[in-house]
């Protein structure tokens, strides 16, 4: 019993460590104590599930008092931005991505600097012109964002101080330990060739040589099929092409492990031929159910995907539906449009083009004379009616095709006002 007892603690302690790590991949002492205490206690434990389930690595530095875990989404996210730490949590666009480099960057050759300091050793490169109020509030976004992961502190003075008047300034000093492990590559940067340009030089930073040619998600081996016999040196030449069954496996393994406990929701139509035959069998499947309950989450399976819910929310850095905001609202109105309920009792999916979309966020504002008050004005419907259509893009509830017409996806279901269908088959999806 005693034994029994432990092994519960133990296995949720480690839950909620991992979970607490994939809100906060760079897990700060001072800002979160308890959650970082659980991940120094079982850091061993927690270095073996996420370098066995996803191929990240975890560094966890109590002297320094952080923990870092190296998350790789399976493929590249626009919906999921960095945020600004001020205001209403706006992307971050271009012009703040590229102060955030640059002002790493000099940070790392200069850890304890001034805020003037700071703007005029990258004004050269970034051509950033501090008598501007909104280039002096994309730098300061940079460094709260900085200051909020804990690479970065105040010493003196105030930051916020420099949005006002670019004379104010500030004491800065960096932790530049937590500066270096920022960027997340195999590669790094320094080493790359000095005559490659941006897009050639981003395929190498997003490479991850461990999985051989298998690792190219448009090569042919990540389409070749799980079942095929292994060759006598463990190596597949389906059209010529050398993958090593291992790396091929290990490779679905991981991008699985990556979808499941870090995207919303996973479709198996955006899933290769690999981790769709991987995800089919049965030693596969009970990996994948092994490693998500291990993680403290429970997984919902359905004809179309797998979903990995979190009961507790401690893994949940955005929510759908959230208690505030009127995009929120207006996308949880427009999925009752795009999910309908045919004579047999079954869910159907549904699309809005432009004009639709329009008509029913028009159709909402009259209805609802009171709301939104802020966003009816020139250009106001169409803003918000685009925020709304990008969280449920972002949540796996719909894609966009090229024309602006938005098209729902199964798991937009679960949010469907009504009566629950129950059939044979597990699934609340029925496509038309």
């Amino acid at each position: 019993m005693a034994e029994s007892m432990l092994a519960e603690h133990l296995a949720s302690e480690r839950s909620h460590a991992a979970r607490a790590l994939l809100a906060s991949p760079l897990l700060d002492a001072e800002a979160a104590p308890d959650a970082f205490r659980l991940v120094a206690r079982h850091a061993v434990w927690l270095t073996d599930y996420f370098e066995h389930t996803c191929g990240w690595g975890l560094v966890v530095d109590p002297a320094a008092g952080f923990a870092r875990l190296a998350k790789r989404a399976a493929v590249v996210d626009i919906t999921r931005p960095m945020r600004r730490p001020r205001g209403e949590g706006a992307p971050f666009d271009r012009r703040r991505y590229q102060l955030l480099c640059l002002v790493c960057a000099e940070l790392v050759r200069h850890p304890v600097t001034t805020v003037g300091f700071l703007a005029a050793a990258v004004a050269a490169d970034a051509g950033l012109d501090t008598s501007r109020h909104g280039e002096r509030i994309a730098f300061v976004d940079v460094l709260r964002t900085l200051m909020a992961w804990g690479a970065l502190r105040a010493t003196a003075g105030d930051v916020d101080a420099f949005v006002g008047s670019e004379r104010a300034n500030a004491i800065l000093s960096a932790d530049t330990a937590r500066l270096h492990r920022l960027l997340v590559s195999a590669t790094a940067p320094s080493a790359l060739p000095e005559n490659l340009d941006v897009e050639a030089a981003t395929k190498r930073l997003l490479a991850e040589p461990r999985y051989g040619e298998a690792g190219d998600a448009d090569s042919p081996g990540s389409a070749v099929p799980a079942d095929l016999p292994d060759g006598a040196d463990g190596v597949d030449r389906t059209n010529g092409w050398a993958v090593s069954i291992e790396a091929r496996n290990r490779w679905a393994r991981h991008r699985l492990g990556r979808r499941l406990i870090d995207d919303p929701a996973v479709h198996l139509d955006d899933l290769s031929s690999a981790e769709r035959d991987y995800l089919a069998s049965v030693s596969g499947r009970r990996w994948l159910r092994d490693r998500v309950a291990e993680a403290g989450f429970e997984l919902e399976e359905r004809s179309e995907g797998l979903l990995a819910i979190d009961p507790d929310a401690i893994a949940t850095d955005r929510h759908f539906p959230a208690p505030m905001g009127n995009a929120h609202q207006l996308a949880l109105l427009l999925v009752d449009h795009l999910v309908s309920t045919g004579t047999d009792g079954r869910r159907r999916l549904g699309r809005l083009d432009p004009f639709q979309l329009r008509s029913e966020i028009e159709r909402v504002l009259i209805r609802f004379p009171s709301w939104a008050r802020g966003q009816r004005d020139a250009g106001g419907p169409e803003r918000l009616g685009r925020e709304a259509v990008e969280l449920l893009v972002a949540f796996g509830l719909a894609y966009c095709e090229p024309d602006g017409t938005v098209v729902a996806r199964p798991a937009i279901a679960r949010y469907r006002v009504g009566e629950p269908v129950v059939t044979n088959m597990p699934s609340l999806f029925e496509e038309e």
